[in-house]
């Protein structure tokens, strides 16, 4: 009993030193972030750091007093962090990147490159490493977008971040880009990240009013925009609405988009792509020259016709079919063809042949540059219609028999 006796006193005299809330702060002293924007220094080669906070009076219910919900505070530095600590000046609470959803940067600094942001987002221990990222078009600066504001969700940055992943499962263009993607990415050599475009409809002033959220038709909205591509940390380049699905074809990421396709004179077909599986293959008919094989297999499904296509006839079936694989074909083949032409190993097809031929791989690696723009590139695909919804032959059909 005396030694038992002992061991407890021990123990507790060690735990008494310790405290598990040795740096906690309360809620009342933190400014919560939802999201950052970063552009360039007026005039200047510093870093302009905005973010933007949650009034968490605005988003209750109870005691809400109708006000905006948020608020944005921008700051000046030599570095993002320097920044971040100015912001003090301001702000009078500390600043919490514990919530941060979004990280917007402007086009001009990612032209110029990226690898000093993303250090500092991979370094920082508090922001997540799930938040998403974008980059605000040219004519727009970051901190436009930060300090929009939405009519459908009290947080934009919160928001965007949900039409990200909405564009991605209904329209086919775009996928949510983390700051991990981008980390790994960047380190793939001759590649780089893609990461999604934003943009602004309507006016730049107005997205920032309060009337904003007052008028059923926005004067300006957030949109979702195309993918920026880079080489290493720097970006190269816009993937135009074509490409941009194509890209996301050959990257195995689609989930659901549409087809339109036009058979003959028999007018407009529109089908929903709900599977979808994309595979590359790298053959050697020369070890200096490889051929990479894009296959692609999907099933879809007709929702909305313009036109008499009898829709229980298998001819008519396999001549859709065909058209739908062109369709995918032109697709995909325009978003190879603008990787080529910005020299950006986007498609990963150089970690394609390392993964399946790794000693050629090591003989090509030092020359991928110049192997890259000029590769050869050759589409299988393979489309099945597996529905038409509820009907099968449009009503136009049968005004046309009789």
């Amino acid at each position: 009993m005396r030694i038992r006796g002992i061991g407890l006193l021990v123990i507790l005299c060690v735990m008494m030193p310790l405290s598990g809330c040795w740096d906690a702060e309360e809620l009342n002293q933190r400014a919560v972030v939802s999201g950052i924007s970063i552009d360039r220094g007026p005039g200047n080669n510093n870093y302009e750091v905005s973010f933007q906070v949650i009034i968490a009076d605005e988003i209750s219910g109870k005691i809400g007093r109708g006000g905006i919900p948020t608020t944005v505070y921008s700051a000046e530095g030599r570095s993002i962090i320097e920044a971040i600590r100015k912001a003090s000046i301001q702000v009078p609470r500390l600043m919490s990147t514990a919530h941060v959803r979004i990280v917007v940067i402007s086009e001009e600094l990612a032209r110029e490159g990226i690898s000093d942001i993303l250090d500092f987002l991979d370094r920082d221990s508090d922001i997540r490493l799930t938040a998403k990222v974008f980059v605000a078009k040219k004519g727009i600066r970051a901190l436009d977008v930060i300090a929009g504001l939405s009519p459908m969700g009290k947080i934009t940055a919160y928001t965007l971040a949900q039409k990200a992943e909405i564009s991605s499962r209904e329209f086919g263009a775009n996928y949510p880009v983390e700051v991990d993607d981008l980390i790994r990415d960047v380190l793939v050599p001759n590649s780089g990240p893609v990461i999604n475009g934003v943009d602004i409809e309507g006016s730049v002033e107005e997205v920032r009013n309060k009337s904003n959220l007052e008028a059923t038709d926005n004067l300006g909205l957030l949109v979702m925009s195309n993918l920026a591509v880079f080489k290493g940390d720097q970006m190269k380049g816009w993937l135009n609405e074509q490409e941009s699905k194509g890209f996301v074809w050959l990257r195995n990421l689609l989930q659901n988009t549409s087809i339109v396709i036009t058979p003959g004179d028999q007018g407009v077909i529109t089908l929903d792509v709900h599977r979808g599986k994309t595979s590359i293959q790298a053959i050697l008919k020369d070890r200096e020259d490889p051929v990479f094989i894009v296959k692609v297999m999907s099933q879809l499904s007709v929702r909305e016709m313009d036109g008499t296509v009898d829709l229980r006839d298998p001819a008519a079936l396999n001549e859709m079919e065909k058209d739908v694989n062109e369709e995918i074909v032109k697709n995909i083949k325009a978003a190879v063809q603008k990787a080529q032409s910005l020299n950006s190993d986007i498609i990963c097809f150089g970690r394609t042949l390392e993964l399946q031929h790794p000693k050629v791989w090591k003989q090509l690696k030092s020359q991928w540059s110049e192997i890259f723009p000029k590769v050869a590139v050759e589409y299988q695909v393979d489309s099945i219609i597996r529905n038409s919804q509820m009907r099968d032959r449009s009503f136009k059909y049968n005004l046309k028999k009789e």
